[in-house]
């Protein structure tokens, strides 16, 4: 393969070529009559004037371009760039087409909105168009701007502002050399570019807007440098294996570019790589009540990072950077690589030395399928088959689990660890290992090194979060010996350090540098100083270090009764959303990998401002006009598609709604869904048994259903408190809007504390809503017809005339059509009464005594 420099200058003209692009659209005085190439050009020439291919790659990458056809190096990136634009679509349909321009202006497309409706079966109803606005906000940069459903041209102004605060970052990060560091180039370039889109044609329809919309430009600039890096690492090394010494020593136009190499017959220079971890499940809830929740939290982030450590020593064998992975999250990794005998080879040791080491610290609890599939440039503009193919192939190796220790599997049972002759880990259960002395809530806990490490982890990414401006996390290639055990963990052969950094800059090792410093959820480029400074997106909410943060505390310090909960939530129908979903003909490459990157970015990084109520996210949601404060929950997991979140019940509740109001504002495509699942427990009860419950829960919401004479289909759905089961909105019977309605209804009777509610001195008792929700299951369950029982009640219960008013609204309504079925109002009487419910805490009942005696 080649050198890492000429592959480093590679994957960086890959990525800079079009950056012209972006300062074009500016409509800076200096620029006046240039094309994007030359604008490219001579902003580069500023900034790598050594680094020849950088600098001419940005006007040497069209086929008028003459000197592209004198360079072996400079026709790799314009093939690269043509593999990476297969998805344009910019061909008149004179059926369809009333006329096409090329307008700087135009916002991009939001890849949600090329989805069809999933649900339907085939896919076929196509969503209304939206359209993502520039990151610029009252004069600021945003991470959190939706698409909007209203065409708004981008400005020149707009423009302009984006480009100097681009350019200010970048000169932060070239201070400290680290414009040339590839990921933080690439975070730059995803913070400032991922809402400009790649080309500006815009087509009119003859007939209607929706014409129009389909040919919208819909890849963003920063997609597309990502995938032409991706693409340049990955031709090069292909045609410098396939053709040696000629590669020095004449041009390869015809190999490199010729049509011949778009048949669909040709030879597949690309190999698509996936990575499943399986036993996810099984690894992360398999666990007591000890230490939930930073055990649970550690697990969950030690599967992050082993992720990323198997990306990272994937890259690092095949000379790859970040640019050639599509997606990571979930337990699963995808990227593209070259396909050379020497790729192979590389995947196969990296395969069986990961797990080798998973299987000797978790005894075949996980385990890493690694497969391939080739694929060739024609399958860029319809990636379906490779992707589904890729499936198959993990599906199959799935099956065949454990194959490579089948000697140590099949071998008589040991010995338990003499530790373990009286006791045994009391997190995980484990008996095989020797056990080490944890202190969990002032108890001495005996538990195994593994699980004592994912606790360790758990609790420094807690105190990290309150101790620093922000969290870093620092990958040593060798043990850091002047740190203490308890501060950092050990996956396979580096060492992983969670901390903070405040003012005072990166903290150092003597005679020990990290060969990574992960920079956690952070969007600014000045903190980026160290010369292996790289971004990582994670789930990693918690409550602020002054508010609970054990399940324990969280339970009781919350609004209303003292449970915590478990929600589990992921997106509907997957699969058929970046197959059959999206329209024949835009099954690219580029679409697919843009896709993914959206939902990994909503599920990795905004479920952190979501959950925080942070500046710029939507409102979060408070029940029965509760007073405000932090959610006192946990992200244990969010990824890829799915989450799970464990805390109080009511945070856990509220967040459920908060967070699918979020991802409809994301997607801005109605029938891209979320579906959930909410049990609620002790908190000294299993985290596996509730997780399980929560799980069932979630099966519930999306399997269909009958209420009464209605078919209810599954899916786009929740099940609140294990067992109530309501769409998120339906017309046609119940839903959470409805649920939300009725407790609207029952709220005004209420005095809203600082803990719980209580019932109004001027309305019903408590003992009213108790016998309400009585008549209401009873209606639910047998069928009996009860309006004459709950005309008694509501006629017998006397409030004084400042609610009257709210009164005859609540009569009114349960009398009405609007409570058809009252399986809403049982719903909202639970939460109503799980509100009113405050049991007092431990300390509480030790002061009561003490002051009895």
């Amino acid at each position: 393969m080649v050198a890492h420099d000429k592959a480093h200058t590679r994957c960086l003209a890959g990525l800079l070529h079009d950056l012209g692009k972006f300062k074009q659209r500016a409509e800076l005085q200096d620029d006046y009559q240039l094309t994007h190439g030359e604008i490219g050009y001579r902003w580069l020439q500023k900034h790598y004037p050594e680094a020849t291919l950088i600098t001419e790659g940005a006007r040497n990458h069209h086929s008028t371009d003459e000197l592209v056809w004198q360079h072996n190096d400079l026709m790799v990136l314009y093939e690269a760039d043509n593999c990476s634009a297969s998805e344009r679509r910019t061909t008149l349909d004179k059926g369809k087409d009333a006329s096409s321009t090329w307008q700087r202006s135009v916002p991009l497309a939001c890849v949600f909105s090329r989805v069809r409706n999933p649900h339907e079966d085939p896919p076929k109803t196509p969503a209304p168009p939206a359209y993502w606005t520039l990151p610029v906000q009252n004069g600021r940069i945003t991470s959190w701007h939706p698409p909007e459903t209203e065409e708004k041209h981008n400005s020149a102004a707009m423009y302009a502002d984006l480009w100097k605060a681009f350019e200010d970052e970048f000169q932060a990060i070239k201070e400290c050399q680290n414009h040339m560091n590839v990921d933080v180039l690439m975070h730059l370039l995803e913070k400032y570019t991922s809402a400009i889109p790649s080309m500006t044609l815009r087509f009119k329809g003859k007939n209607n807007n929706q014409e129009a919309y389909r040919k919208h430009p819909d890849i963003s600039l920063f997609d597309h440098l990502k995938t032409t890096g991706a693409f340049s690492l990955c031709l090069a090394d292909y045609y410098m294996e396939k053709y040696g010494d000629d590669w020095n020593k004449r041009l390869l136009k015809e190999e490199i570019t010729g049509e011949a190499t778009w048949r669909s017959d040709a030879e597949c220079p690309f190999l698509l790589v996936g990575g499943d971890l399986s036993g996810v499940q099984r690894f992360i809830y398999t666990i007591s009540s000890k230490g939930a929740l930073k055990s649970l939290k550690g697990r969950s982030f030690f599967l992050e990072l082993f992720l990323e450590h198997a990306v990272d020593k994937i890259l690092e064998a095949l000379n790859l950077f970040r640019c050639n992975v599509i997606f990571t999250g979930g337990g699963h990794f995808y990227l593209v690589a070259p396909n050379v005998p020497r790729t192979e080879k590389k995947l196969l040791e990296l395969g069986q030395s990961l797990n080798k080491s998973l299987f000797q610290d978790f005894n075949g609890t996980l385990e890493l399928f690694l497969c391939w599939v080739p694929f060739r440039k024609a399958n860029l503009r319809d990636i379906t088959g490779v992707w589904q193919e890729l499936s198959g192939a993990l599906e199959t190796a799935k099956k065949r689990k454990g194959e490579a220790f089948l000697q140590e599997l099949l071998s008589e049972p040991k010995e338990p660890n003499p530790d373990c002759y009286v006791d045994k880990c009391e997190v995980c259960g484990r008996e095989d290992l020797p056990l080490k002395r944890l202190t969990i809530r002032d108890a001495a806990v005996p538990v195994c090194e593994p699980c004592r490490d994912q606790y360790i982890l758990g609790d420094l990414l807690q105190k990290t979060s309150r101790r620093g401006e922000h969290q870093v996390i620092y990958r040593w290639p060798t043990e850091p010996w002047g740190l203490k055990r308890d501060d950092y963990v050990r996956i396979e052969d580096r060492y992983y350090q969670p901390t903070a950094v405040n003012s005072n800059g990166l903290p150092h090792i003597k005679d020990l540098e990290p060969d990574a410093v992960f920079h956690l959820n952070d969007w600014n480029l000045a903190h980026y100083t160290h010369s292996k400074s790289r971004p990582l997106f994670a789930g990693l909410y918690l409550p602020p270090h002054d508010a609970p943060r054990d399940l324990q505390s969280m339970a009781e310090k919350g609004f209303g009764m003292q449970r915590i909960a478990v929600l589990r939530m992921d997106v509907d129908r997957l699969g058929r959303i970046f197959s059959t979903a999206l329209p024949e003909g835009e099954r690219t490459f580029s679409l697919t990998a843009a896709l993914s990157r959206q939902f990994s970015l909503f599920f990795k990084y905004h479920i952190n401002g979501i959950l925080a109520g942070a500046e710029d996210y939507p409102a979060k949601t408070l029940l029965g006009k509760r007073p405000d404060g932090p959610r006192l929950l946990s992200v244990v997991y969010s990824g890829g598609d799915d989450l799970f979140l464990i805390g109080h019940w009511l945070d856990i509740l509220e967040a459920a709604l908060d967070i699918q109001h979020a991802f409809q504002l994301f997607t801005s495509n109605p029938n891209i869904t979320v579906s959930a699942g909410m049990s609620v427990g002790s908190a000294h009860e299993p985290v596996y048994r509730l997780a399980d419950a929560a799980g069932r829960a979630e099966d519930t919401a999306k399997s269909g259903r009958r209420l009464g004479s209605k078919e209810i289909p599954g899916r786009q759905a929740v099940t609140l408190l294990d067992t109530h089961t309501f769409r998120w909105k339906d017309q046609g019977s119940p839903d959470v809007v409805s649920v939300l309605q009725a407790l609207k209804h029952l709220v005004p009777f209420m005095e809203i504390g600082p803990d719980h509610m209580r019932p109004s001195p001027h309305g019903p008792s408590k003992g009213f809503f108790y016998r309400l929700l009585q008549l209401v299951r009873l209606q639910r369950r047998q069928g009996a017809w009860t309006l004459p029982k709950m005309a008694y009640l509501f006629g017998r219960t006397r409030v004084d005339g400042r609610l009257e008013k709210d009164w005859i609204a609540l009569k009114n309504y349960m009398f009405s059509s609007r409570a058809d079925g009252w399986r809403h109002v049982e719903a909202a009487l639970l939460i109503l009464l799980m509100m009113m419910r405050k049991e007092e805490t431990k300390d509480e009942r030790q002061k009561r005594s003490e002051n009895s005696e």
